[in-house]
């Protein structure tokens, strides 16, 4: 072979080695793994990149976080004591890291912490809300980053947002038409407005007051009880100082808050409706109180957290979940059609004398697909 031959079969071969070194360094920059900016579609529940690593076996959790925005009652501690229950069943203890952000009762505070979550990367993030209207702006902040977004116990008006809720509504009705089947027209009553500032508690008086109007029934005191006991029967008490004359009490506290509160005053019961604890069902059933107790079932929660994981998974759930609960009469009452079933107030069914006062049972709807054990919230609770 010439010097020339050669040279050019030197040239060939340096330029083979170029070609090789360059697909060599083109294969790095691309062969480590694909990063992707593109955030999950609430409205489809598509799962983000992070979340794609989670369903595909590589070991990562959906990060998913309540954000309640008050703890001054009994209610919102089950109802946090139930998430948490609820988290460590399967699917959610594999594939989900639960948490909770509870915050001062304003919507402030609220948003200011939703803000925080949304910083952080939470994949979704359920909301306990305050306030719909004025939460909506930090819940679009948190849908435009890709979060799925669901609402408890109050709506967020979004068609994007998931709801999960207890028909507040239909259970206020109930408890409505019950004093109306107890009175006679023209009945003087007190009406409890719940927490102030809360949509929820506004939606319970508004269903009320409109079967009042139609029913001839006077509503001559109104109070705020907050959903707490103590609050409760100091609110009754004042109620009870300026009335003495007082047919029916349309309350949102308890039944052992309730009685409490009479007989403190001297006075006799009088129809009224209450929320759950394990104490009042205790109290309505040894009084045989004329008195409707309705269920808030505290798993709304743990249902939104499944509302979520099912969203991220692509499985595409229902934007509006609510549920009609049962609510609870004593046995001469259970005959009453009052458009929610009805259920007696039983010893060791609903009502467990060995459990704690503040305790309610069912925590969830008796037909949801993942249930919890009365057991198991109340040793979560020791």
């Amino acid at each position: 072979m010439s010097k020339e031959e050669m040279k050019m079969q030197m040239k060939r071969l340096v330029a083979i080695v170029v070609v090789l070194l360059m697909v060599v360094a083109l294969a790095a920059c691309g062969g480590g793994g694909t990063t992707s900016d593109a955030p999950s579609n609430a409205d489809t529940g598509t799962s983000s990149s992070s979340n794609d690593t989670a369903t595909s076996g590589g070991g990562a959790k959906y990060k998913i976080g309540l954000s309640n925005g008050y703890l001054g009652n009994d209610w919102r501690q089950i109802m946090i004591k139930v998430a948490e229950v609820f988290a460590e069943k399967e699917p959610f203890k594999s594939d989900v890291e639960f948490s909770i952000v509870n915050t001062d009762n304003t919507p402030e505070a609220q948003t200011q912490a939703i803000d925080a979550m949304i910083e952080q990367g939470y994949d979704a993030i359920i909301i306990d809300v305050s306030s719909g209207e004025a939460l909506k702006p930090v819940a679009q902040r948190a849908l435009d980053k890709g979060i799925v977004v669901v609402a408890i116990s109050a709506p967020i008006e979004h068609p994007d947002i998931y709801y999960v809720e207890i028909d507040m509504a239909a259970m206020s009705t109930a408890w409505a038409k019950y004093l109306v089947e107890q009175l006679e027209p023209g009945a003087k009553i007190a009406v409890d407005t719940g927490l102030p500032g809360m949509t929820v508690g506004t939606g319970i008086y508004d269903a009320a007051m409109a079967v009042f109007e139609a029913n001839d029934i006077q509503v001559v005191a109104e109070f705020a009880g907050e959903w707490a006991d103590g609050k409760g029967q100091t609110e009754i008490a004042s109620v009870l100082a300026a009335n003495p004359v007082l047919d029916g009490l349309f309350s949102q506290v308890y039944g052992d808050t309730i009685a409490n509160a009479f007989k403190q005053a001297g006075r006799d019961l009088i129809p009224s409706s209450a929320f759950i604890t394990n104490s009042g069902m205790g109290t309505a059933l040894d009084l045989n109180m004329s008195i409707i107790i309705g269920n808030n079932c505290p798993g709304v929660a743990a249902m939104g957290l499944d509302i979520a994981y099912q969203a991220l998974e692509g499985k595409n759930p229902q934007k509006i979940n609510s549920f009609i609960s049962d609510c609870f009469v004593n046995k001469k009452d259970v005959g009453l059609n009052l458009g929610v079933p009805l259920q007696a107030i039983e010893e060791g069914v609903n009502y467990f004398p060995d459990f704690p006062p503040a305790f309610n049972w069912p925590v969830l709807p008796s037909d949801y697909p993942i249930q919890v054990t009365a057991q198991e919230i109340f040793n979560y609770q020791q």
